[in-house]
């Protein structure tokens, strides 16, 4: 600490280039007697130079104080008439001479007090270290700083300004004020959540309108919904349509080591949007900052829990926040702390859901404004077959497309570039050369073929789409991509006969490799199949209330039930009872889909043969073979 301020003293000093001067008979008395001086306060002092009522001002040798000498003493009864004496810090010595310079005042140094300082340090450097006084000194700084961080001391940890340090920086912090200029009709979702958006637009656009109604315009805005669901991009066009500014900052920036540091970044946030009125904030991942207070185990005035803290305050406290709006986007509404959800500050909560069959066909067009597409491209199979994609991914599909057109020489996206992209994003990339022998080859068409036919089997509820052998750099060996029909989907409501279906299916490999190999040589390829089906099995019973004895039982902790983890909330028997119920259900769908597939070997000959033929069937291929 001062080593540091020692340095800044020296470049100051040295950089005005002024040569020391002698001094008259007159001002050498009065310097011996300096304490008969007025004292006049910096102010008074800047204002006389400003006006030119200063001719002379001598620093003395500690640049601790100047004596100004005016122009027209106001008398002539003592020699001390026309001197004032002003207290100064020495840091500012080099403005204060810049502005007697520009003033045309002589500016007088009584003594070079640089040089007998760096002597001093380069003399003595060895001795300081050999005393410890440099740790001592280190500790100290540490010590001061941590305490002022505690007390929420000044933005300078060194207790200089314009030092650098972990709380200079605040004001560079990159906030961003700009214009967004994305409008509302680059978002292709929901249209229940397009007038949402339209409906804040006009609150800021037509305030008065609003308030002469007596409704008051939302304090905040929550965009709750999955990765990729266009949050962020509302939240821009929102900005554009209200003509307001718009800054934009990630939650995680608030987090940071030193105490104190997060709230200040708050402040800060918030000044700035109120010099930029009208002004959207928007905090990405609020998440980050603003999960439940006192859950981490640790004490209420840990980094985070201050900076939340700040963060209500600054929401709904007494700074005044008209003229602006505070726009959050989170895909963890669960883990947020209720005050934060309390309507004052976030008055409305948007959530915005993965997108429709409908909306998923208007980001399709959306996003292939820009390309060229071939006639034949079939925009409500895309949106069919790309069923829980978010907007973002239904984009990065696209893209794959254009990339995979591009690389055969075409500018133009036909059908099949699409579908390959698609089978690429969601079972990885394929392998054009297939090294495995025959009897590789054929028991994986063996094992896709039980998936295959089980899902065509029960086309009540689920639409086979497609069924190959052809391994991927994923690991697969082969893979069956089927869905439930759009209808379930979108009504949302599964029974407990569609779920049973769903486990019969996902164990049908393992099923059709028992059938053909007994139960000696079922090889360790239904791995993921298994994960797949004990987790839906445990949610059944779990959540679901699917289970006999535990048929309104619900389990708090849905992520996993009971897995890895310790519970006192509910007993030894009732954990029993869940475990054999879950058993119980794989049991039986593994046992149906051995039934189900012996009854129809024959058709499941047909599918193997087809397939070691041609790789790859259609679900329409796979169902003429069963008919």
């Amino acid at each position: 600490m001062f080593f540091i301020s020692i340095f800044v003293f020296i470049i100051s000093a040295s950089s005005l280039r002024i040569t020391p001067k002698m001094v008259t008979t007159n001002i050498a008395d009065v310097l011996k007697n300096r304490y008969f001086l007025q004292n006049t306060g910096y102010n008074s002092l800047i204002r006389k130079i400003e006006t030119h009522d200063i001719d002379k001002l001598y620093f003395t040798e500690r640049l601790e104080s100047v004596i100004a000498e005016s122009k027209e003493p106001t008398g002539e009864n003592s020699m001390y008439e026309g001197y004032t004496i002003t207290k100064i810090n020495p840091l500012i010595t080099s403005s204060l001479t810049d502005l007697s310079v520009k003033n045309n005042v002589e500016a007088i140094f009584l003594a070079e007090p640089a040089p007998p300082i760096i002597f001093m340090l380069a003399n003595n450097i060895f001795g300081l270290l050999q005393a410890g006084f440099i740790p001592f000194l280190i500790l100290t700084f540490l010590i001061a700083n941590f305490r002022r961080s505690q007390m929420g001391g000044d933005n300078s940890p060194f207790g200089f300004p314009g030092l650098s340090g972990p709380g200079a920086n605040l004001d560079k912090d990159k906030l961003l004020v700009t214009k967004a200029n994305i409008t509302l009709d680059s978002f292709a979702g929901s249209p229940e959540i397009f007038e949402e958006c339209t409906e804040v637009v006009s609150y800021l656009k037509n305030a008065t309108l609003y308030e002469n109604a007596g409704a008051e315009i939302p304090r905040g805005i929550l965009l709750e919904g999955s990765p990729g669901t266009g949050k962020t991009l509302l939240a821009k066009a929102i900005a554009s349509e209200a003509d307001a500014n718009f800054i934009s900052v990630a939650a995680s920036e608030f987090v940071e080591l030193f105490v104190g540091m997060g709230a200040a970044k708050v402040r800060n946030l918030f000044k700035k949007a109120r010099e930029n009125k009208p002004c959207i904030i928007f905090i990405d991942e609020i998440d980050a900052v603003g999960k439940q207070r006192g859950g981490s185990g640790t004490m209420g005035n840990d980094e985070r829990e201050q900076t939340l803290n700040q963060l209500l305050a600054e929401m709904d406290g007494f700074a005044d926040n008209d003229g602006i709006l505070v726009m959050a986007a989170t895909n963890r509404r669960d883990v947020l702390d209720t005050a934060l959800l309390r309507p004052g500050r976030f008055d409305r909560i948007i959530t915005v859901p993965l997108p429709d069959k409908e909306s998923r066909k208007q980001i399709f067009k959306v996003h292939s404004k820009n390309k060229i597409l071939s006639k034949e491209v079939n925009a409500d199979l895309i949106a069919e077959m790309t069923s829980g994609f978010s907007g973002a991914q239904i984009k990065n599909l696209l893209n794959e497309a254009a990339i995979l057109a591009a690389r055969k020489g075409f500018s133009e996206i036909d059908q099949q570039n699409i579908l390959d992209s698609l089978d690429k994003l969601i079972v990885g990339i394929a392998k054009r050369t297939d090294t495995r022998d025959d009897e590789a080859r054929r028991r994986v068409a063996i094992h896709e073929t039980g998936h295959a036919l089980l899902a065509a089997l029960y086309d009540k509820y689920f639409e086979l789409k497609k069924v190959t052998i052809q391994s991927t750099y994923n690991g697969a060996g082969g893979y069956t991509i089927f869905n439930e029909y759009a209808s379930i989907v979108e009504s949302g409501l599964y029974t407990k006969d569609l779920l049973m279906k769903r486990l019969v299916v996902s164990l049908g490999g393992k099923a059709a490799e028992n059938l053909y190999y007994g139960d000696l040589h079922v090889s360790v390829g239904a791995v993921q199949d298994l994960k797949q089906a004990n987790s839906l099995a445990q949610r059944m019973i779990g959540n679901f209330g699917m289970g006999q004895q535990l048929e309104v039982f619900y389990n708090d902790n849905v992520d996993s039930p009971f897995l890895g983890r310790s519970s006192d909330k509910y007993s030894e028997n009732t954990k029993k009872i869940f475990d054999k119920e879950s058993i119980n259900l794989i049991n039986l769908a593994y046992l149906e889909a051995k039934q189900m597939l012996e009854k129809h070997k024959p058709e499941m000959d047909k599918i193997v043969s087809e397939l070691l033929n041609n790789v790859t069937l259609t679900g329409k291929e796979v169902e003429n073979l069963i008919l």
